[in-house]
């Protein structure tokens, strides 16, 4: 049988590249999602400041939650510090031979304009201990450590970027008042890399412990091994050591990752990228492999019947296309890893443009993805060629004969049934916003409207033939005689035309449900922050944030009424549900109580925003987070801090603007407490009836001496839009991959029913039509293609965007770019009008008499 096979594909190439082009696709398209996976699994970059440390302690980068026999584990994005109580344990642990207390916080150099003096590759500056530079390669050349406050040892090309040597000075911006250091001595770096990543500024001990704002802990605790020590050994006697308290252990190359919380934060990324997107490349593959290997048999149907009428037994043809399926998937997979990998590469350096991913940021390109990629590719093959020669031998051989030359009349009812229920499925999920207010309905209704699409190419045949009646006399009257052959043609063919219809719709359809979504989002968003912001000033700082003491300056100049700190992060909150414990992620902002309704509106529904602060232990949640996690105003809800801390807040208000301020609201203090930043990200200040703007203004001058780079920055609308934008161009790049793979779909399929149409197109020239004639034919034929699939594919994500509009904004128009939504329906269009005119234009330039004949 084998033998059997192996002659056929090559007896029969032709028939089956529109199998090995998806197939190919599909592999390309998994390894590239697989190759994200893992990257964000162990990819990263070599650690340098931690390279000397055989083990690094540093705080749990995760928490869990238990509800009854149910725990769930969430990982934290912050950088988590441990408790300075534990330096003095992991020292006493035996093969130690010094642990070193290791404090991170943000220092930048500047220059006498106030700004910032970077490097050729726009690298800055971090603040930490003298006694930590022992955990890497770093070696004096100038001068002696930083042993008094005042006192600095700069790495040798910070020295050089601000043009000083030992005994010199140079002013610094840290997490205070920017300040005049000297220069006790230069380091140079002699380790991993071409060059530091970010290069250390060295304070004296008591200084940083000072600037690093939290006596009781540090970022981090380096330990160097005595001679002789296995690294992984001494981990694991420091983690008894250690007991219950709550710690990562980091070893070789893991030590990048608690050196560098940017790459942390990107593996992060790459695995929520790739999680959330992964099923769907697979369900979509899926779908596409299946429909292309169902319509390349369909195609040798006459074939396959005369097999049947001449003894072929149904275990036969089960084994014949089972075979197919497996010489042509293994080829096609193997063959797709390689621009699989190229595609991940070219992804990599996208995702390094937008800031996802750090510069220097290697992927990882280990033989998993690829293997996982052909398994899943035969595995498809083999699923789809079984379904399709259950169908095939479903039928008695007799009639199977008499049918191979006619449409099907009806779908199969396991297919209608599949479908139909899909579509109610589809269409519930779609409309929980407008009955719910919590996250769970919002994401339903984005993953109803793919179900809905999913079942509208399952339904593709009657909804094609439903759509071709309501066209067919616009059509005849329109084109005439022309008309009428592409709406007979349609309505015979209806079968043919809906497989290459339906990818169409797949890539209308899905790319609405991708894109708008957010869009809508992102847009409301944006008009939440530009409304919800009363303040006169919205201050940043060029520096990457502005020191937290510099909101009471700004409070205590004359014509300040009200001014406040804001920080953002990330939390997270949790709630029993059904005996199981939820957990959900949540923006969030941390902001100075006091006199906050004159610099917000964020259009209080319930209590009031000035009871935040009263106690460290209060919040204000968005209406949303406050139906998600079931509470009201006076309510407690569980919340879990940036570094894993689990707090029972009390709720004071309830607010409808969280998608322009984030879902949760806390003390200033408490975020900052909690988490790793040292830094406003903004100070809002509002001015008093009667102020001199110009003596404002004047004093905001003064204090940009302090506070080098405050400056009036982008209002937070501004901000928001910003920050929306760069998330969604994020979250969209990946999809180019998946839209991409679709595209190719499409084309593949049309071309592949358009060819199969070579003895018709011959039957017409040989009865008196002209090539010119078929080729209107055809054009007037594409044309109501595009118009089903276009107004299909737009309608079927109509009902979902409405909803999360309406959820989210309480508007029913959600918002879709106009340029981008004509963009996907002219990239489509364009691609089905090539996909079917030139292989109409190349099928007639044979002779009718010869294409006749030719073998199917």
């Amino acid at each position: 049988m084998f033998a059997l096979v192996l002659k056929t594909v090559k007896e029969r190439k032709s028939g089956f590249v529109g199998a090995f082009v998806a197939l190919l696709g599909a592999s390309m398209l998994i390894t590239a999602f697989g190759i994200i996976l893992q990257s964000g699994i162990d990819s990263g970059v070599p650690a340098q400041r931690y390279s000397d440390a055989a083990v690094v302690v540093a705080g749990k980068q995760e928490f869990s939650v238990t509800e009854g026999k149910s725990t769930k584990t969430k990982a934290l994005d912050d950088a988590v510090g441990v408790p300075r109580s534990l330096v003095a344990k992991v020292a006493a642990v035996p093969g130690v031979r010094q642990a070193v207390a290791d404090l991170r916080f943000p220092t930048q150099l500047v220059d006498k304009d106030g700004g910032v003096l970077k490097g050729e590759d726009g690298e800055g500056a971090l603040g930490t201990s003298w006694p930590g530079s022992v955990l890497g390669p770093f070696h004096l050349v100038g001068g002696r450590g930083a042993e008094r406050p005042g006192e600095v040892v700069l790495e040798k090309s910070l020295a050089e970027r601000a043009g000083v040597k030992a005994g010199g000075t140079v002013r610094l911006a840290t997490t205070q008042a920017a300040a005049h250091y000297t220069v006790a001595g230069v380091v140079e770096y002699r380790g991993p890399g071409d060059g530091l990543r970010t290069p250390p500024v060295f304070f004296s001990e008591a200084q940083a412990r000072q600037l690093y704002g939290r006596d009781d802990q540090v970022s981090t605790i380096g330990v160097l091994a005595k001679d002789g020590t296995d690294p992984e050994e001494l981990a694991e006697r420091i983690e008894g050591k250690l007991g219950g308290t709550p710690a990562d252990l980091y070893t070789g190359d893991a030590l990048s990752s608690v050196e560098n919380p940017d790459v942390a934060s990107a593996r992060g990324s790459l695995k929520e990228l790739a999680g959330s997107l992964g099923g769907t490349v697979i369900l979509i593959t899926l779908m596409v492999v299946s429909s292309t290997l169902a319509l390349g048999v369909h195609q040798r149907r006459r074939e396959l019947a005369l097999l049947r009428a001449v003894g072929a037994t149904p275990k036969q043809i089960h084994k014949m296309i089972a075979g197919e399926a497996l010489v042509i998937s293994l080829l096609a997979s193997v063959i797709g890893c390689l621009p699989g990998a190229l595609a991940a590469g070219v992804l990599r350096g996208a995702l390094s443009v937008i800031g996802v991913v750090p510069d220097d940021f290697a992927f990882s390109y280990g033989p998993v993805p690829m293997v996982a990629a052909v398994a899943i590719g035969v595995a498809t093959a083999q699923i789809a060629g079984f379904a399709v020669a259950r169908k095939v031998v479903a039928i008695r051989p007799v009639e199977a004969l008499s049918q191979s030359r006619t449409e099907e009349p009806t779908l199969g009812r396991a297919r209608v049934t599949f479908g139909v229920i899909l579509l109610v499925l589809g269409l519930a999920a779609s409309m929980l916003p407008l009955f719910f207010g919590s996250i769970f309905a919002v994401a339903g209704a984005g993953s109803g409207g793919l179900i809905m699409v999913i079942a509208i190419l399952m339904l593709a045949p009657p909804v094609v033939g439903r759509a071709t009646r309501l066209l067919a006399r616009p059509f005849q009257r329109r084109f005439g005689t022309l008309g009428y052959l592409a709406v007979a043609n349609t309505r015979a063919n209806a079968r043919r035309l809906a497989a290459g219809i339906g990818p169409l719709i797949l890539a209308i359809g899905f790319a609405s449900v991708q894109l708008f979504i957010p869009t809508t989002t992102n847009e409301a968003a944006k008009d939440q922050a530009a409304a919800g912001v009363v303040a006169d000033y919205t201050l940043g700082s060029d520096l990457g944030g502005v020191p937290v003491a510099a909101a009471g300056d700004i409070a205590r100049l004359p014509g300040v009424s009200a001014a406040a700190g804001v920080v953002r992060t990330k939390l997270f909150a949790s709630r029993k549900l059904l005996d199981s414990p939820e957990v959900f992620d949540y923006e969030a902002q941390g902001v100075t109580p006091g006199k906050l309704d004159q610099l917000f509106d964020l259009k209080v529904d319930k209590g009031d925003l000035n009871g935040l602060g009263a106690s460290p232990d209060t919040v204000a949640l968005s209406s949303g987070a406050a139906s998600t996690l079931g509470a009201d105003v006076g309510d407690r809800v569980r919340l879990h801090l940036p570094d894993g801390a689990q707090q029972e807040s009390k709720v004071v208000a309830v607010y409808r603007r969280g998608l322009g301020f984030g879902d949760v609201t806390l003390p200033h203090d408490t975020v900052i407490k909690h988490s790793s930043k040292r830094l406003d990200d903004s100070v809002l200040a509002r001015l008093a009836p009667d102020a001199d703007r110009d003596k404002v203004a004047d004093g905001l001058s003064k204090l940009a001496a302090r506070y080098p780079g405050l400056k009036v920055a982008d209002d937070e609308g501004v901000a928001q839009e910003k920050s929306a934008m760069a998330g969604l161009v994020g979250s969209a790049l990946p999809l180019v991959l998946v839209f991409g793979y679709i595209a190719v779909a499409v084309a593949n399929t049309l071309v592949m029913t358009t060819l199969s149409r070579i003895r018709e197109f011959a039957l017409l020239r040989l009865v008196g039509a002209t090539p010119d004639q078929v080729m209107r034919m055809m054009r007037t034929e594409t044309l109501m293609v595009i118009l089903i699939a276009v107004v299909v594919g737009t309608v079927v994500p109509l009902l979902p965007l409405i909803t999360v509009s309406v959820g989210l904004t309480s508007s029913p128009v959600p918002y879709i770019p106009p340029l981008l939504y004509l963009g996907i329906v002219a990239a489509t269009a364009a691609l089905a009008a090539a996909a079917v005119l030139l292989p109409t234009k190349l099928a007639l330039r044979s002779r009718p008499a010869d294409a006749i004949g030719m073998r199917e």
